[in-house]
């Protein structure tokens, strides 16, 4: 692993001794990227090309593409340094020296950076604006600041250049209201089908190392905003249970997070501490055989692994082929499935070719992780003490397990395991909703990415009002401004909460308007909302809980306490599915009665009932004179209803002791007038 060193300059050199001492100890003793990195190679694996801005990675021209030769030293230089210091994923580095270059040269006709002045920082923001998209350009205009900085923090120029400032804005290219952003807000969550059908798959307890990989790390999001990647760079032991200040236990993660927030536990919800729990029992008890075989490793690096399946023989004793099959972990049934085993292997198929010291030391290990023992050595992460430390083919559907050589997942094996991919035939690759045959209403199969769960619990966390400052601490992110980039509540959802702050503002009109209150028709009261209201399947239901309980359980479209609303077409989807199969009921009821089944004619006066009020519905929801947002609620003539018998036995105890004294009177006159 790359070790760390500081540069400290000398006050009494000049900014030329220092650069070039800087250069010196970039070169010759960071280990960044390597100890045996080839410096004066213009293309690092894995790691940059140094080449001029807009050059394509697939079409260099060393002779004319590369970044001019007074140049490139420094380049490298400080490109090794700052990825050993704060190393990240985008390299954004290189887009601030490819724009200085450029800058140098068309200002100064060198490319040397001692000549580097605040004119040639400007230069550089503006072939930054030119030669990158917004956002890309506003990152390039940050890493050209903080060079600037670092040059004259370590005297390497002999100018001041610290007080210089990134001028390009960052974009926002995010549209807030319309339906352009709730499409956009949309895209970044996960569908309600995708979380139900996870739920299931995870509630089902699955055997399949695939699935229970997917299925457990899908959980895992589900419990605290967090990157695939930090997540799959947990340790073993990073359950953690304390004490708060009301004595009540608290349990969360020991993560290390990105984006510079370091280490820190991230605790979870109470509700959701059991799945916590499941998912790290499921991935440990997956993946401890492999943690076994890592530590065996470390303290047996040149002996072979006795697994279950390996031959029990002196190490230096010559094996058969189907003996050196099943030391790899191969099944050999016999010598021909030993010898295409090996051959696959690229290894000699011949009886008496290897012992298992050989196997091991010119196979095995070569074979192993690179950087073993280290899976993350800058989180201090172990193969022999990661969550997710896992045997080579572990999560392959075909290919066998390796009991001998380690792997760990990646972001991608995650991510490509929730969606379809298009390059590839559907029979050839299926998701984990493929295999359990979940789609979505319109039959189309489910995908998902793993940010879309943390942009899910920072929506959910804002819309429950939780303070900035301990959302971005929970969700691992160095600044609080990085929340807005998750939250994905709605234009309304915002006013709403505005409004709160001052109840006497209405940010949906002018401020200050008068309001009108003129007398209603009687169908529009009918329509308004009392008191209360939930939604429902069709609609919403104003009636009022505190009275009674719901008299019409699962019958919502015959209650005259629906309300529905034109225009939401999802909901008129619902009602005329549920038209249709009362049209099949009624049919069925009609059939019943020809047959003189005894109690149809109940069904079918109950069918004829719906079905003419949901003709009558969906007549009018689809009626385009019908302005949208308009609330539709039918009257119903046979609808009881609690509040309904109470007004009826209200008013109505006046009439009734009318009626009955009117018959006591005609009572009267007919037995003689009450004279006996």
């Amino acid at each position: 692993m790359a070790e760390i060193l500081h540069f400290t300059p000398k006050k009494e050199l000049d900014a030329a001794r220092n650069l070039k001492q800087f250069i010196s100890l970039c070169k010759n003793q960071l280990t960044v990227f390597g100890a045996d990195l080839h410096w004066d190679d213009w293309k690092w694996p894995k790691a940059a090309n140094f080449t001029k801005v807009g050059v394509k990675s697939r079409s260099v021209n060393p002779d004319s593409d590369l970044l001019a030769p007074e140049f490139i030293g420094f380049a490298k230089a400080y490109f090794r340094y700052q990825q050993g210091h704060k190393p990240t994923v985008a390299k954004n580095e290189m887009r601030a020296l490819r724009t200085i270059e450029q800058a140098l040269l068309k200002l100064n006709g060198s490319a040397d950076i001692s000549k580097i002045s605040i004119s040639v920082l400007g230069e550089a923001a503006v072939v930054a604006r030119q030669s990158y998209e917004k956002t890309a350009a506003y990152h390039a205009g940050r890493e050209i600041e903080r060079l600037a900085k670092f040059v004259s923090d370590k005297n390497l120029v002999p100018e001041k250049l610290d007080s210089w400032k990134n001028p390009i804005k960052r974009a926002n290219d995010r549209v807030n209201t319309g339906q352009k952003a709730k499409s956009d807000r949309e895209k970044k969550l996960p569908s309600s089908d995708v979380l139900e059908a996870m739920a299931e798959i995870f509630a089902s307890n699955p055997d399949n190392p695939r699935d229970i990989f997917t299925s457990s790390v899908f959980a895992m999001l589900m419990c605290a905003p967090s990157r695939i990647a930090e997540i799959l760079l947990l340790p073993v032991d990073c359950e953690v249970e304390e004490k708060d200040g009301q004595g009540d236990i608290q349990y969360g993660w020991r993560f290390y997070s990105g984006k510079g927030f370091g280490g820190d536990i991230k605790w979870i919800p109470k509700v959701m501490v059991p799945i916590a729990k499941e998912s790290i029992a499921r991935i440990k008890s997956l993946t401890e055989p492999a943690r076994y075989l890592a530590k065996w490793i470390e303290g047996n690096p040149r002996s072979f692994y006795p697994h279950r399946g390996c031959p029990k023989v002196n190490s230096n004793t010559k094996l058969t082929a189907i003996e050196a099959a099943m030391a790899l972990g191969f099944v050999a049934r016999d010598k021909n499935s030993a010898q295409t085993s090996l051959s696959g292997m690229k290894l000699k198929i011949y009886d008496f070719s290897y012992s298992l010291s050989e196997l091991w030391n010119d196979y095995v290990m070569l074979r192993q992780p690179e950087g073993f023992s280290w899976l993350s050595k800058e989180q201090d992460i172990k193969y022999s003490n990661a969550l997710f430390c896992m045997t080579r083919n572990l999560l392959h559907d075909q290919r066998g397990n390796s009991p001998v050589i380690l792997w760990a997942p990646t972001n991608n094996v995650f991510n490509n395991d929730l969606s379809p991919r298009a390059s590839l035939n559907k029979d050839v690759h299926k998701s984990i909703f493929d295999r359990y045959g979940y789609k979505d209403a319109q039959g189309n199969r489910l995908k998902a990415t793993s940010h879309q769960m943390r942009h899910l619990l920072s929506t959910i966390a804002e819309r429950g009002g939780m303070a900035q400052d301990e959302l971005a601490k929970w969700a691992g992110r160095a600044d609080a401004k990085q929340n807005r980039v998750y939250n994905q509540m709605s234009e309304f959802e915002m006013v709403v909460r505005a409004e709160q702050f001052d109840p006497s503002k209405s940010l949906f009109g002018p401020v200050g308007e008068a309001k009108k209150h003129i007398p209603v028709t009687i169908q529009e009261f009918n329509t308004l909302e009392k008191g209360t209201a939930h939604v429902t399947e069709y609609g919403f239901c104003v009636h009022d809980y505190t009275i009674s309980p719901c008299d019409k359980y699962r019958d919502c479209l015959n209650c005259a306490e629906q309300v529905c609303v034109k225009g939401e077409e999802e909901k008129l989807r619902r009602i005329k599915a549920q038209l249709a199969e009362v049209e099949e009921q009624f049919k069925a009821s009609e059939r019943a009665i020809q047959k003189g089944l005894a109690g149809a004619d109940r069904w079918y006066e109950y069918h004829l009932h719906t079905l003419t009020h949901l003709r009558q519905l969906v007549e009018i929801l689809e009626d385009p004179n019908v302005s949208d947002g308009s609330l539709i609620k039918l009257a119903n003539d046979k609808s009881f209803s609690q509040t309904n018998r109470v007004l009826r036995n209200k008013h109505g105890e006046n009439r009734l002791k009318q009626d009955q004294q009117k018959l006591a009177e005609q009572a009267k006159v007919r037995l003689g007038g009450g004279l006996g």
